[in-house]
Parts: C-alpha cells; structure tokens; sequence
C-alpha cells in the first residue's frame, strides 16, 4: 500500500533532525540561515547541503517506488553523511 502520510511522515524526521542539529549546533553562527544562505560556503557545508536535499528527494521518491529496506538505509545513510559532514564542518572550518 503506497500511502503519503509515510512519505510526509519521513520528510517530517528529516527536517527535524537537520534543524536540531543545525539550530542548537549553530546558534552562535545564526543557526538554520547561517547554514542554508553563507555565500560563498566552505565545501563541507555544500556537502552537507547536499546530502539534506538528497534524503529529502529520496524519502519523496518512497511515494511512487514504494517502501522497502534499502530505500531506508539510503535515507539512513545520508542523514548519517550529512550529521558527520556538520561535525567535520564545525570541528575543521575556522569560526
């Protein structure tokens, strides 16, 4: 059964797990704009811009495909990408 609720239901985790990271992580810098609107931005932050938009086409695309266990661990491993490219960024890039 291809329901949107699942779909909206995994966009919804997504967005909420960068956001919280990124918020509470970056406050001192402006949290969710510092990170979605620096221009020119370290390429630790286009990667970690990337893999956010990724999952989020990815766990849109569960809507047509369908919902299986690789679809999951994609999302699950870019989430986890995207959480340890924010940590090399806050660790390597000077403030």
């Amino acid at each position: 059964m291809r329901s949107l609720l699942i779909p909206l239901a995994i966009i919804a985790m997504i967005v909420l797990i960068h956001w919280s990271y990124v918020d509470f992580r970056f406050r001192y810098r402006e949290g969710m704009a510092w990170f979605w609107l620096l221009n020119p931005a370290p390429p630790l932050m286009w990667v970690g811009r990337a893999t956010a938009v990724a999952a989020l086409l990815v766990a849109l695309s569960t809507a047509v495909v369908g919902i299986n266990s690789i679809l999951g661990w994609v999302i699950g491993g870019l989430m986890a990408a995207h959480i340890v490219s924010l940590i090399l960024l806050e660790v390597l890039e000077p403030r």
